[in-house]
């Protein structure tokens, strides 16, 4: 049996399904995958989107009656000042790596922010378009990439996932140990995302809906 029926087999009696909830603003999209990175989801990295929400006066899930600009989100963060916002309205001052010296979490997400929405993506919608030309897309990967914590890239296709695309996957440890617990053997995150896809194709769902499945088995005790 090869790695992808292997795969599909373990992955047939997951519980898969589509995708019900989504955050409204890039600002939440961008805290929440630059924060879930080596983070407890539930008890940090959720309550920290919420925490700008409510400071920011936003409906946080679709459907919401207006969308924050991503530039308001850089506006906010700018004039607090990095320190300020992370300890004061996110109250969440995680940094990068486990070093006392590397950069905040917050100076991460101000940095992806920049560079989006220099690049005009300041909505949902222009997140949309972004992902649809490839062309746009690969100078704001790759500017992305250069923000302090990219790691194996699962930050980056976190992001992607969170804006709204389902073939997309986040190839973290939790999506890493289950794939290694399934083939005996170490996968590498762009292993994951191939198989992943390929696993998803098979058992006609989209990557997201496959990765979100696994990441509840792993998550739950």
């Amino acid at each position: 049996m090869d790695e992808v029926a292997q795969i599909v087999d373990r992955a047939v009696h997951l519980a898969r399904e589509p995708r019900t909830r989504r955050w409204a603003h890039t600002s939440l999209c961008v805290l929440d995958a630059v924060f879930s990175i080596n983070a407890d989801y539930k008890r940090h990295t959720a309550p920290t989107c919420h925490r700008y929400a409510t400071w920011a006066g936003l409906t946080p899930y679709l459907p919401a009656p207006d969308e924050q600009p991503l530039s308001s989100f850089v506006t906010h963060v700018r004039k607090t000042g990095v320190e300020a916002f992370s300890k004061q309205i996110l109250r969440n001052r995680q940094r990068t790596r486990a070093h006392q010296d590397a950069p905040r979490k917050t100076a991460a997400a101000l940095g992806y922010a920049e560079i989006l929405a220099s690049h005009g993506v300041n909505t949902l919608a222009d997140a949309d378009a972004l992902l649809a030309d490839a062309d746009r897309l690969e100078p704001v990967e790759r500017a992305l990439a250069g923000i302090p914590g990219h790691g194996s890239g699962a930050r980056l296709s976190y992001l992607w996932m969170l804006v709204g695309a389902d073939d997309r996957i986040k190839p973290d440890r939790m999506i890493l140990r289950w794939l290694e617990g399934v083939l005996h053997r170490r996968v590498t995150p762009p292993e994951a995302t191939r198989l992943i896809t390929a696993a998803a194709a098979q058992l006609a769902c989209t990557p997201w809906e496959l990765d979100h499945a696994i990441w509840k088995t792993q998550r739950t005790p």
